[in-house]
């Protein structure tokens, strides 16, 4: 198994999401200090908290991770996959409040790109919380098609 693409990816996350937003706690249980050891080299571990996925998609996103340079032991890898599979599985999506969701729960819940997130971040910022998802349209440099064709996963609280 590739294991840098799971710090590869992960760490994009937390490239993505700026200082000034809380970042969710790790739950506690084995395979924890491995995620952070290792995961935390990078970035900070606690962005695997917004992904929800499969077994073989944390497989697939630790091989990715190794590709692109994180180290770490055969067993502590497998330590996280454990850790990630159990604590981050996939589950049914839950609705994103596009006025308070991280730039990191923006890219994985509705697929946008760093440079979007970080874009509805600032118009939010700017101009106050958004009413509809008509709102949206006026977001400049956000391809609104991706957020229209999750509009059933936005709540506007």
């Amino acid at each position: 198994m590739r294991h840098s693409l799971l710090y590869s990816f992960i760490g994009l996350i937390a490239f993505s999401t700026s200082s000034a937003v809380a970042q969710a706690q790790l739950p506690t249980g084995p395979g924890h200090d491995e995620t952070v050891k290792v995961c935390g080299k990078c970035h900070a571990a606690e962005q695997a908290a917004s992904l929800r996925q499969s077994r073989t998609g944390w497989e697939e996103t630790i091989s990715k991770m190794v590709s692109m340079g994180s180290e770490g032991t055969d067993e502590e890898y497998e330590s996280i996959l454990k850790y990630l599979v159990t604590n981050f599985g996939p589950e049914a999506a839950k609705p994103v409040n596009i006025n308070n969701a991280s730039p990191a729960e923006l890219e994985a819940a509705l697929g946008l790109t760093r440079a979007e997130s970080a874009a509805v971040i600032q118009y939010r910022t700017d101009k106050g919380n958004f009413k509809s998802i008509d709102d949206l349209k006026q977001v400049p440099g956000l391809d609104f098609k991706k957020v229209e064709g999750k509009k059933a996963r936005l709540a506007f609280q």
